[in-house]
């Protein structure tokens, strides 16, 4: 059979002799249950406050991102068409050099038509 070990204010253990227990009741009133209720309350609060002000801030870093990835397309655009621009200067420029059949003309005559 088991033995129930009390926990005493004494170091000694005489068999025998009535001891005095440490007592482990926590007697709660209103007062404390209300302070208890407000506390938890306030620590849900704010736990609800941080989790909707990341949100928030996460938005906030998206709608950044969004708006950089609309302007550096519209700089690549821009890019693309004076890329084509200069490569059509090239190709004229690059023309009129291989092709050397033209020559400035020195005087230009005109055909009459009769009406």
């Amino acid at each position: 059979m088991g033995r129930i070990y009390a926990v005493t204010n004494s170091n000694s253990n005489v068999i025998g002799k009535k001891k005095k227990t440490v007592g482990r009741e926590i007697t709660i009133g209103p007062n404390a249950i209300k302070f208890v209720a407000v506390a938890i309350f306030a620590v849900l609060a704010v736990v609800y406050l941080t989790q909707s002000t990341a949100g928030a801030n996460r938005g906030v870093k998206v709608q950044d991102l969004d708006n950089k990835k609309a302007e550096l397309q519209l700089e690549k655009e821009r890019l693309e068409s004076e890329q084509t621009r200069l490569r059509s200067l090239k190709q004229i420029d690059g023309g009129i050099e291989k092709d050397k059949a033209m020559e400035p003309i020195s005087s230009v005559e005109h055909l009459e038509t009769n009406s």
